[in-house]
């Protein structure tokens, strides 16, 4: 951690830690105990333009899942390509097709890699769902993060809670004393910290809602309030803050593909404001990616529109009937099936299913993935193209 920089820092102070890791014995150093965040601040026209430009895409995002006949045509896509993006961030990497296929009935091998996407999943749906009627709250963190680490060969410490222990950014096998960021230990001012943070976000006032989610996200990474997750906890908390403030009324929203692809910048601009304290690049940056991530999810969801519309067309052009046209559809959020879950979600015998499947495999909106004569999994591998690309 750069000590001079920080040292030097407006909006926090450095204070010495000690303790000892088990790993590599007693360390004495220096953590990051950032200010309180501001009631008011002075920001760049060029900044406050962005801020206008990134609350005009969500406006549009919303639009567009409140014109959808079906808003989970957009949402589901959403959030598994977040889940991919949000855990690769924290070294986490899955494939799409194999979370989605460890979701269908029956025994299905999940790797490590996997349960914690998965988990994701669980922690961002609960979460979503409890926001409806709940403030952000430390409960609710802790909930998301207990989701997320349940069922995981290796949960961390502390799990479903804040954490009572140090923590440092680095890699993992790498002391204290090599780490890019130290946080403040898990004590009472890191408890303080997180209670006034939470104070913060929940405040109703003029601020703009995608200017308040920039500053909420600074301030969560930076104290790290957590014993692991606190990446993707700290990037589900985004959507969490602009669906509690109602600029989206539908949790379609991604910023992790776009900050995975600038994942350097990413740090670097978190990095830079605790030693600046100029908001302006941070906040300009938060919007970028939001901006993006708002255009790449629109032409996602036209992509998957004329995906479904074409293929009912060919479905249609045959006269098949009945609930092939509701298979097709749920193809766009769950590109990845089986005979057996298409008969129980949809409540039709397995040699109806069957035969659905037989269907949309002539018309190539199927493809059978697994070479095997038995448990077959199908895909919709032209869902999942489209998906990737969001």
């Amino acid at each position: 951690m750069d000590h001079d920089l920080l040292a030097r820092s407006p909006i926090g102070q450095l204070v010495p830690i000690r303790g000892t890791d088990a790993r590599f014995g007693p360390y004495a150093c220096f953590a990051f105990f950032p200010d309180p965040l501001p009631e008011e601040v002075s920001l760049s026209m060029a900044t406050l333009n962005e801020v206008t430009k990134a609350s005009s895409s969500l406006a549009r995002v919303d639009q567009a899942c409140a014109q959808l006949e079906e808003p989970g045509l957009l949402i589901r896509p959403a959030l598994y390509r977040e889940a991919l993006d949000t855990s690769a961030l924290e070294g986490t990497y899955g494939q799409l097709t194999e979370v989605l296929e460890a979701e269908l009935p029956g025994d299905h091998f999940r790797s490590a890699e996997t349960k914690e996407i998965l988990g994701y999943v669980r922690a961002a749906t609960n979460a979503f769902n409890a926001v409806k009627d709940q403030p952000i709250s430390i409960g609710l963190l802790n909930d998301a993060q207990a989701a997320m680490f349940a069922g995981v060969d290796d949960p961390p410490q502390d799990v479903g809670k804040v954490r009572s222990h140090q923590v440092w950014i680095g890699p993992r096998d790498q002391s204290i004393d090599e780490a890019r960021f130290v946080p403040l230990p898990g004590d009472d001012r890191l408890e303080s910290s997180l209670e006034t943070w939470v104070e913060w976000v929940e405040q109703v006032d003029d601020w703009p809602p995608v200017l308040r989610a920039a500053f909420g996200h600074y301030q969560f990474e930076t104290l790290h309030p957590l014993g692991d997750g606190n990446g993707r906890i700290g990037r589900l908390l985004i959507a969490l803050q602009l669906l509690r403030a109602g600029v989206v009324r539908h949790p379609a929203i991604t910023v992790s593909p776009w900050l995975f692809r600038h994942r350097d910048q990413y740090q670097d601009e978190l990095f830079n404001l605790s030693c600046t304290g100029d908001w302006n690049p941070w906040v300009q940056f938060f919007c970028q990616a939001l901006i993006n991530q708002c255009d790449a999810l629109i032409s996602g969801a036209m992509k998957l529109i004329e995906w479904l519309d074409e293929t009912r067309a060919k479905v249609n052009e045959r006269r098949w009937a009945g609930a092939i046209h509701d298979v097709t559809t749920r193809l766009t959020q769950w590109p990845v099936t089986s005979i057996a879950a298409i008969s129980v979600h949809h409540g039709i015998t397995p040699t109806a299913a069957s035969n659905i499947v037989g269907h949309l495999v002539e018309i190539s909106a199927l493809e059978e993935m697994t070479g095997r004569s038995y448990g077959r999994v199908f895909g919709a591998r032209g869902v999942m193209k489209l998906v990737e690309e969001i």
